[in-house]
């Protein structure tokens, strides 16, 4: 897995392939950060649904020790999310965005349910 680090952000940038070989290695954390609607509409399977305006709340009252990698339909909203976390403290090793979001995940030709 090659995860990639842009300078200037706290968190890693992970590709649709690199997750869903993640997944199979180490079941790291997906969390979903779209809305209700658009979850419904499909989403990695394994995935926890927390949108956006709730992340927050979810950071601050959950200790972070294994890998989450945050999800959205394109990849914004879901660093926004790294970002937040980061701000909480979670270490940066154990943020990643999937770069693309579900667009790319679903173009990649990977499951949803």
């Amino acid at each position: 897995m090659m995860p990639r680090k842009n300078e200037g952000e706290p968190f890693n940038q992970i590709n649709s392939s690199e997750l869903n070989q993640l997944i199979k290695d180490e079941q790291p954390r997906i969390i979903d950060v779209r809305e209700l609607e658009e979850y419904e509409t499909g989403h990695i399977k394994s995935s926890e649904l927390i949108p956006l305006h709730q992340v927050e709340g979810w950071i601050s009252q959950n200790k972070i020790e294994q890998k989450v990698i945050f999800v959205c339909q394109m990849g914004v909203r879901s660093a926004l999310a790294c970002e937040i976390s980061a701000a909480y403290g979670v270490d940066d090793n154990l943020l990643f965005n999937l770069d693309g979001g579900m667009n790319d995940w679903i173009i990649s030709g990977f499951e949803i349910e």
